[in-house]
């Protein structure tokens, strides 16, 4: 049985598979769509590599910081105690919960690191007109990491656990806690303008 070869100029819906013919280019801030399904196939942005240079230095700064400062302080009876995001991941160790505890530091912090990391090395060399090292080894990367990178997951579990707990305690948002969510800002517009169709045309072609 022969194998079927996409035509250099089509690509598979991610979402129905349907075959749909590129363009030759897309206008600043055009998207294409699938005929079929109508889902964003990928956006074509305005400066692609200095916006993602730029959200992806910002987001790992602000990782940074996010695990170098107070997440949140509770105070009930008069007793303070003061949390990390280290902590949180070390409690659910220390209460049992060993896969939770694993999968908070792994998805919400390591993942993310990583890939901001393998971004930066492929979109900073492209953005001085040079052929990133590993560059193919750093795009599959980057595709096997998304999926796993949970961040705005986790910001949506604090706040609603916030919401339950609000009640019984007086809660101090530390300057990590806000440093978080910009971090989650900047991570998902980073990931949003790296597209798959966009990061491969960087390996392959440069800007």
């Amino acid at each position: 049985m022969e194998a079927t070869h996409l035509h250099p100029k089509q690509q598979a819906c991610h979402d129905c598979d349907l075959l749909i013919e590129l363009p030759e280019q897309l206008n600043d801030n055009q998207s294409l769509l699938c005929p079929r399904c109508k889902k964003v196939q990928w956006t074509q942005y305005k400066h692609p590599v200095d916006k993602t240079v730029a959200y992806s230095l910002t987001a790992l700064i602000l990782l940074v910081i996010a695990n170098a400062f107070p997440f949140l302080s509770f105070d009930a009876q008069g007793q303070t105690r003061t949390i990390t995001i280290i902590q949180a991941s070390n409690e659910l160790y220390i209460q049992g919960f060993y896969l939770l505890a694993f999968l908070v530091y792994v998805c919400v912090l390591l993942f993310p690191a990583i890939y901001l990391s393998c971004l930066l090395a492929i979109t900073i060399p492209t953005k001085i007109g040079l052929k990133p090292p590993f560059a193919i080894t750093l795009g599959r990367t980057l595709s096997y990491l998304l999926p796993w990178v949970m961040t705005e997951v986790f910001m949506v579990g604090v706040l609603v656990a916030l919401i339950k707990i609000i009640e019984l305690a007086d809660i101090v948002f530390g300057v990590a806690f806000w440093a978080y969510i910009g971090f989650v800002v900047c991570f998902l517009a980073s990931s949003a303008i790296a597209s798959k169709h966009q990061l491969w045309t960087w390996i392959n072609h440069g800007k």
